[in-house]
């Protein structure tokens, strides 16, 4: 009778942990899942705003219409949607939207998940080049980035090599001390650390 008892417990021990599993393990696929049809409804819906150029009336309805039509495309399981558009702007390529799902789980309670995700369309009119600034100590790299053209060059910490004390940067193949608060950046530049002592 003990080993029965002992038996019935264990059984029920492991249902329970198996249910619990497979609650967890339910939830973090519906969440998967929101997320995934959530990003695709976005990116899409705003790349037919790009290849339309803008919406010939040009509110905000025909936006939230592509995107409401693509996330119900998107999702495949039985579940309740309360879509919120928090920000619909077909002039700026903005949507900001937030998904409530509510599901029956393994247990026949009712859970919900809620996804939020924001994207701003970006479009650049001129894309400027990138340049790469370097820093040598006694012929060594000892600094370098990158920097869009026209922008300012950003001093590193001034290197220490013993008893010499640095003096300033300058040019590759030039004498002249640099004014790098002043430099703004039209190349690729090298520098070279100048020392005394």
């Amino acid at each position: 009778m003990k080993y029965t008892i002992y038996g019935i417990s264990l059984s029920a021990i492991a249902i329970l942990v198996v249910a619990a599993v497979m609650v967890f393990s339910g939830r973090n696929v519906r969440r998967n899942e929101m997320e995934t049809a959530l990003n695709a409804a976005i990116e899409q819906s705003l790349k037919q705003l790009e290849s339309k150029k803008g919406y010939e009336i040009g509110n905000k309805q025909e936006l939230v219409a592509d995107f409401n039509r693509i996330l119900l495309l998107q999702v495949e399981s039985d579940s309740d949607l309360q879509v919120d558009i928090l920000t619909a702007d077909a002039q700026k390529g903005a949507l900001d939207v937030r998904v409530t799902e509510t599901y029956r789980n393994i247990l026949g309670l009712s859970e919900t998940i809620t996804c939020r995700k924001s994207v701003i369309m970006e479009e650049y009119v001129e894309k400027k080049p990138y340049f790469i600034v370097t820093f040598l100590v006694e012929g060594e790299v000892y600094h370098r980035y990158t920097i869009c053209q026209g922008g300012t060059v950003v001093t590193p910490k001034n290197p220490n090599r013993g008893r010499k004390h640095f003096s300033c940067w300058v040019r590759q193949g030039e004498d002249a001390a640099c004014e790098l608060d002043e430099l703004e950046v039209e190349g690729d530049i090298v520098l070279e650390a100048v020392f005394t002592g």
